[in-house]
């Protein structure tokens, strides 16, 4: 028996409570930006994306090499816009240091890699 997609589902939900921990104090504190939860739901993503691709991804077939050449083409695409977004909103004025705009940068590339991969291996 295969424990990697458990594995993977355990971590997953971990990352989602303490993603939900990280959200309920930021709003308690009266702030609604909380940087470390952006990391943990990327993580849980990530984590669900894993256990859901684990059993495709074993195997070392052409399908899978193409569904991570794709996912990752069509994720440097999407960082250039994500990119775009973010320094459009520094010159409008909003109040963003370099430490979050990397933290989100990183969360919306993993979040981005991961969810193309599960979407593209739906389709092929």
């Amino acid at each position: 028996m295969d424990y990697y997609p458990l594995a993977y589902k355990v971590a997953g939900g971990l990352f989602s409570v303490q993603a939900l921990f990280f959200i309920l104090i930021s709003v308690l504190a009266g702030t609604l930006s909380s940087m470390p939860a952006y990391l943990m739901v990327s993580m849980a993503v990530m984590s669900f994306s894993m256990a859901y691709l684990h059993p495709q991804f074993k195997q070392k077939d052409e399908r899978m090499q193409l569904i991570r050449y794709k996912g990752l083409f069509y994720s440097f695409f999407a960082m250039l816009i994500y990119m775009f977004a973010l320094l459009t909103l520094l010159e409008a004025g909003v109040n963003l240091t370099a430490s979050m705009v990397i933290q989100m940068l990183i969360a919306l590339n993993i979040c981005t890699v991961f969810l193309s991969w599960v979407i593209l291996s739906k389709k092929m």
